[in-house]
């Protein structure tokens, strides 16, 4: 009796890199939700101008949440006449446990 058998690999790494890039997409979503929220409001722009993606860069998923406004890193760490607000940082600090339980299933 002789037992063939089949190599499935590639299905199952094709499997592996979708559900990293699922879960990659839901630690994305959890940072700029509370970036969102955590952002100061004077006239809304920086609120409105959140953003939020994954990209593939080489063999690795990369996670960004963040805005062009040239005044956005001001906001986030201060400056010597304005104190920081940060929203950014803060937003993944609070989720990093949630993001290290979704990345590393």
């Amino acid at each position: 009796m002789s037992a063939e058998y089949k190599w499935h690999g590639d299905k199952i790494q094709k499997k592996i890199e979708d559900r990293l890039e699922v879960n990659m997409n839901k630690a994305v979503t959890l940072v700029h939700h509370d970036a969102t929220n955590n952002a100061p409001v004077k006239t809304g722009t920086l609120k409105r101008s959140l953003t939020m993606r994954v990209e593939s860069e080489d063999k690795f998923l990369v996670g960004i949440v963040g805005t062009n406004l040239f005044y956005a890193p001001y906001q986030e760490f201060g400056t010597s006449r304005m104190p920081a607000h940060p929203y950014l940082f803060p937003a993944l600090e609070k989720n990093r446990h949630k993001i290290m339980e979704l990345l590393g299933k």
